[in-house]
C-alpha cells in the first residue's frame, strides 16, 4: 500500500508541470541509459537493490511512443540461510503517452508487458510474466537531450508481487520533424514569435509583430551666420524630446543647413555647429542619451526655399530634426 501511495503521489506531481517550446518529435527515435532503485514486496524475501538499464523507443507522433527496455537488478535472499545471490534480468515493450509535448518539460504514462529472468534461484521459477504501468517526466536542456526521471509498479503474475521501479536516465532523441504551431495564425510559428496575440491574418514581420513607423520632424531657424538656438523654439525642442522618451527605440536625425550667403566651406561648418547646437540642447537639457542622436551638416547644399530672397535665405538656415520609431504591436 505504502507503493501505491508514492506512485500516485509522484504522479501528481508529474501532471502538474507544462511549458511552452516544442520538443517532442513526431518520428523521432530515442534511447535512454538510466540507474535507480528496485524495491520488492516484502513477501519476496529478496533485498531491495540498485537497477542499471537501457530504454529504446519510436514517437510514432508527439504525443504516443512505443519503448523497449531491458534492466540489470542484482540482489539477495533474505532469510535464508548462506549467501544465496539472485540476479534479475528485466525485459519488455510499453506503450507512452505525453502530455504537453511542446514542452520543454514532458510528463508522460506508461504500461507495458514483458518478462522477469531469474538467474541463481534454486526455489523459485527462472521466469515470470510481470506487467508495469507507471509515469515519468522528461526536462529537455537541449531539443535533443532531456534529463528524465521514471516511477513504475510492476507486478511479476505468477506469484502476483507488487515492486516498484524508480529510476533516472539521460534521454538521447534524434530525427523526426519538429512541429509547428502558429496559435495566432500570422504565419510565424509559436517558438519564433516575439508578439504572440497579434490578429488572425495581420501583416508582421519574421519576429510575428506589427512593426509601424513613427516619425516626427522640427523646423529651428537661425539668424544669419549664427547658431544659438531662440527662445521661441524652445517649446519645439521639448516636444522632440517627450517624444524620444516616449519611444525609447527613436533614432534622431539633426541636419543643419545655410543660405547661399558666404564660401562653401564656411557654410558647411556653420551648418554642423547649428546641427551640434540642437544635439547640445538636447542633451543638457532633457537628458537625451547621446549615441541615439546624429547631427549632420549639409552646409547650403539643400535649400527649401529661394536665396533669392530675405524670406527664402531665412528659411534655408534651419535645421531639421526627423526622428523615426517603430512600434511593435
Amino acid at each position: 500500500m505504502k507503493k501505491i501511495f508514492m506512485l500516485t503521489v509522484v504522479l501528481m506531481v508529474m501532471f502538474a508541470s507544462a511549458a511552452a517550446q516544442a520538443e517532442v518529435r513526431a518520428g523521432s527515435f530515442s534511447f535512454t541509459p538510466f540507474v535507480g532503485g528496485y524495491f520488492f514486496e516484502g513477501n519476496e524475501n529478496l533485498k531491495d537493490t540498485y537497477t542499471l538499464g537501457l530504454r529504446a523507443g519510436y514517437n510514432l507522433t508527439e504525443n504516443v511512443g512505443l519503448e523497449g527496455f531491458f534492466s540489470f537488478i542484482p540482489t539477495e535472499m533474505e532469510g535464508v540461510p548462506g549467501e544465496h545471490r539472485e540476479n534479475l534480468y528485466s525485459y519488455g515493450l510499453e506503450g507512452l503517452i505525453h502530455f504537453f509535448p511542446e514542452g520543454s518539460v514532458v510528463p508522460f504514462v506508461a504500461a507495458g508487458v514483458g518478462g522477469m529472468y531469474y538467474s541463481g534461484n534454486e526455489f523459485e521459477k527462472a521466469d515470470k510474466l510481470a506487467v508495469d504501468y507507471g509515469a515519468g517526466v522528461k526536462f529537455f536542456v537541449t531539443d535533443n537531450i532531456a534529463l528524465r526521471a521514471d516511477v513504475r509498479h510492476i507486478m511479476p503474475l505468477n506469484d502476483k508481487y507488487n515492486d516498484l521501479l524508480v529510476s533516472l536516465g539521460v534521454n538521447f532523441a534524434f530525427g523526426g520533424k519538429k512541429k509547428v504551431v502558429d496559435s495566432d495564425l500570422d504565419g510565424v510559428p509559436d517558438y519564433l514569435d516575439k508578439c504572440p496575440n497579434t490578429p488572425a491574418g495581420a501583416k508582421v514581420d519574421k519576429d510575428g509583430c506589427m512593426h509601424e513607423k513613427v516619425s516626427k520632424t522640427l523646423n529651428v531657424q537661425f539668424d544669419t551666420a549664427k547658431c544659438d538656438i531662440k527662445k521661441k523654439y524652445h517649446n519645439n525642442i521639448k516636444e522632440v524630446a517627450d517624444f524620444i522618451k516616449s519611444y525609447p527605440n527613436t533614432k534622431v536625425l539633426i541636419e543643419g543647413h545655410t543660405d547661399n550667403v558666404g564660401k562653401e566651406a564656411y557654410n558647411m561648418r556653420l551648418s554642423q555647429n547649428r546641427a551640434n547646437s540642437v544635439k547640445k540642447y538636447l542633451i543638457d537639457k532633457f537628458g537625451i542619451d547621446a549615441s541615439t542622436i546624429e547631427a549632420v551638416g549639409y552646409g547650403l547644399s539643400r535649400p527649401v526655399a529661394d536665396n533669392d530672397t530675405l524670406e527664402g535665405r531665412q528659411k534655408n538656415r534651419r535645421d531639421d530634426a526627423v526622428l523615426e520609431t517603430v512600434v511593435v504591436k
